[in-house]
């Protein structure tokens, strides 16, 4: 596993994360608590060290069963969970909420969910542009200062506004959607974006030494190897893969087409597709750690696996050749 030590952050962190979002089985067609449990303890196992989980990933149920998994392994591992996306009722529409009431709020029943004391990061999921900046990174530096949250990272931000933020107090990270297929998207499951991840996020965590973190690094599993062509009409209705229009319809068919072209590049390598999709990335050095989703005790050691994986320089100018010759 490589591990990489960010100046904000301070300490090594595993090049392949473990994200929580999938063990949420009301967001995921095949998700299951048991082998959720599993999958995280034997991430921890294989030297995955990074977890990140958010409360609205299956309403409170997510961080719950982190909490749960982790129980003698607080130590060993960096526990990142987010602020921000609030929800009225179970099941209820989200809404952005970045006041210092409900940051406050809101971490007293992360703390309780994940029951810890302290989280290592404290993300702010989404923009809150009905609350100044000022009002929040405040309400953020008090946690810090009472011990209940260590560092401060945005996620979603424009530059403009993650600038600012660190300008008031420090912003140790910014998480980011970016895969192969999403390298400057504009939308995100049919939500605008207000940043473009490879010419504007990746220069800038560079230039001032701010933790990357990747998520979505499969493309919500288009690269996994695992879809195939019509694959959107099987899941649950509750799935949120549904909630993308990139990986539904003609859309998830053209990208197949370049998924059907990276296989064969993947065997005449002797690489997996895994290794082509995380090993591309694990390549840049501005990467910290990359969220991966794991619903299986099999799958996390496969993607652990993937923090060995270094890809050749021609590997590398294929992928690239790969993606400029699609239509």
């Amino acid at each position: 596993m490589i591990y990489r030590t960010n100046t904000r952050l301070g300490q090594p962190i595993s090049v392949i994360g473990f994200g929580c979002w999938s063990t949420a089985s009301y967001n995921w067609s095949d998700a299951s608590t048991v082998e959720s449990v599993r999958a995280i303890q034997t991430a921890i196992d294989c030297g995955i060290n990074f977890f990140d989980v958010a409360p609205i990933y299956g309403y409170g149920d997510s961080e719950t069963l982190l909490g749960q998994a982790i129980k003698g392994h607080r130590n060993e591992i960096f526990i990142a969970t987010k602020c921000g996306l609030r929800w009225d009722e179970k099941d209820g529409p989200a809404r952005n909420d970045l006041s210092s009431a409900s940051i406050q709020w809101e971490v007293e029943q992360s703390l309780k969910r994940l029951e810890i004391e302290t989280i290592d990061l404290y993300q702010m999921h989404w923009p809150d542009h009905g609350t100044r900046l000022d009002e929040t990174m405040a309400a953020l530096q008090k946690l810090v200062e009472q011990g209940k949250i260590r560092h401060v990272g945005a996620s979603n931000f424009s530059v403009a506004d993650t600038a600012y933020a660190d300008s008031l107090s420090q912003v140790s990270s910014y998480q980011g959607l970016y895969n192969l297929f999403d390298r400057n998207s504009s939308h995100y499951c049919g939500i605008p974006l207000e940043y473009q991840t490879e010419t504007e996020i990746i220069p800038y965590c560079a230039k001032t030494q701010t933790a990357f973190i990747p998520y979505s690094p499969l493309c919500q599993g288009v690269l996994s190897g695992s879809y195939y062509r019509g694959r959107d009409k099987d899941l649950k209705a509750s799935d949120m893969r549904l909630t993308n229009p990139e990986i539904t319809g003609l859309s998830l068919d053209h990208k197949l087409d370049i998924v059907d072209r990276l296989q064969e590049l993947a065997k005449a390598s002797g690489h997996t597709l895994l290794e082509l999709a995380l090993g591309w990335m694990t390549a840049n050095e501005a990467v910290t750690s990359i969220i991966v989703g794991s619903r299986t005790a099999d799958y996390a050691r496969t993607s652990a696996a993937v923090g060995d994986v270094r890809l050749s320089p021609d590997v590398m100018a294929e992928i690239e050749n790969i993606f400029q010759e699609a239509p």
